[in-house]
């Protein structure tokens, strides 16, 4: 029998495999995701941070109207969390242990116009210089 090698998962690896997941668990873009890895007793732990988007607050919401209802927001989570455990094993081949999620906030989505079909924009506010020179 001869050794033919190893495989190495860097730990920066890992944390962003973890934080693709979860950002696509909760529907969310990448940056409002951060993932810190521990050692959980030989098992890969995680403690998972996500900021979720604001609803729309003039439009119907879950179960109110033609959205289809999807839960409370623990329901929401509990489902992401077993989605992290089964794609995080699935993906790093690793026994997943432990994985804690906090909703550290939330954030209004970026939109470009408004309910009237207005220009509007919720990002954050741009201002505009224009520098005028003497005629």
């Amino acid at each position: 029998m001869t050794r033919r090698g190893y495989n190495r998962i860097s730990p920066a690896a890992l944390r962003h495999t973890l934080e693709t997941v979860a950002a696509d668990a909760f529907g969310v873009p990448g940056k409002n995701v951060e993932a810190d890895l521990r050692d959980d007793g030989g098992t890969l732990g995680a403690a998972i941070s996500v900021m979720l988007p604001l609803p729309p607050l003039l439009q119907p919401g879950p179960g109110t109207g033609t959205t289809p209802a999807a839960g409370t927001l623990f329901e929401q989570t509990r489902a992401a969390r077993d989605t992290i455990l089964r794609r995080g094993a699935d993906l790093s081949g690793l026994l997943m242990g432990t994985v804690d999620i906090t909703l550290t906030g939330a954030r209004q989505p970026h939109r470009t116009s408004r309910v009237d079909g207005g220009p509007h924009q919720t990002g954050p506010q741009q201002e505009h210089h224009e520098e005028r020179r003497p005629a």
